[in-house]
């Protein structure tokens, strides 16, 4: 939904499509499995207490109007100074600083360029339009802040994105045990979706797809109990 370091939103196309009604994320992140899908019942749990309020602020306090209404920055603005709640003022940091592992504070050059098409005037008005176009197709669903490990072990398709065991170390939340994961990933019931990158040995992952980040390419990966 939003920009986040390690977000699907290029790729979230190429995942096997949902074979369930309810999709659960035990990592939440940015979602964008879920926004793709957001038809169906959607369970988003977070541990990053960041991430969850945003959810939460999103699903059951935003609304359309009042994102459109604080969509124009300019370089070098500080946004600490608006007088916003700060789940939307996290959202907003995170817009203007694509691909953090935090929300930032500071409206970053890029971020105030004019976009391509018309009538988008940067690259932020732009992610914030977005998802408030997107918003009310997102209000039936509910999340859940804590480990994944307390999630309901029930039927669903299950989306599971976890800090990646190279690389993941970056997240201000992680300590993942990934033999621990990868015994929980095998037991969940229905269709299961491991994400990872082709240096992970926690699971039989499979390549997927080259991706170029900011410094280096990376070949993502997926596991999953359905061919």
């Amino acid at each position: 939904m939003f920009s986040y370091y390690g977000s699907k939103n290029k790729i979230a196309k190429l995942y096997p499509l949902p074979k369930y009604d309810l999709i659960i994320e035990p990592f939440a992140g940015a979602a964008w499995y879920s926004v793709l899908h957001r038809n169906k019942n959607v369970l988003l749990n977070e541990k990053y207490n960041v991430i969850h309020d945003i959810w939460n602020w999103l699903i059951n306090e935003a609304s359309s109007e009042l994102i459109l209404n604080n969509a124009d920055f300019y370089s070098g603005q500080d946004i600490s100074q608006i007088d916003l709640p700060k789940p939307h003022k996290d959202l907003i940091g995170f817009c203007i600083n694509r691909g953090s592992i935090a929300p930032r504070n500071i409206v970053q050059k890029w971020s105030c360029q004019v976009a391509s098409k018309p009538n988008w005037a940067s690259t932020t008005n732009f992610a914030l339009k977005r998802i408030a176009k997107i918003l009310p197709e997102i209000k039936h669903w509910e999340t859940q802040f804590g480990d994944y490990k307390n999630l309901p072990d029930i039927e669903a398709t299950w989306f599971i994105d976890p800090p990646y065991q190279f690389g993941g170390e970056h997240y201000s939340v992680n300590g993942i045990d990934y033999s621990e994961l990868a015994e929980w990933c095998k037991t969940r019931k229905g269709q299961v979706i491991v994400c990872e990158n082709t240096k992970a040995d926690w699971l039989p992952f499979t390549a997927l797809t080259e991706i170029q980040g900011q410094r280096v390419k990376t070949i993502e990966a997926v596991w999953s109990n359905y061919t």
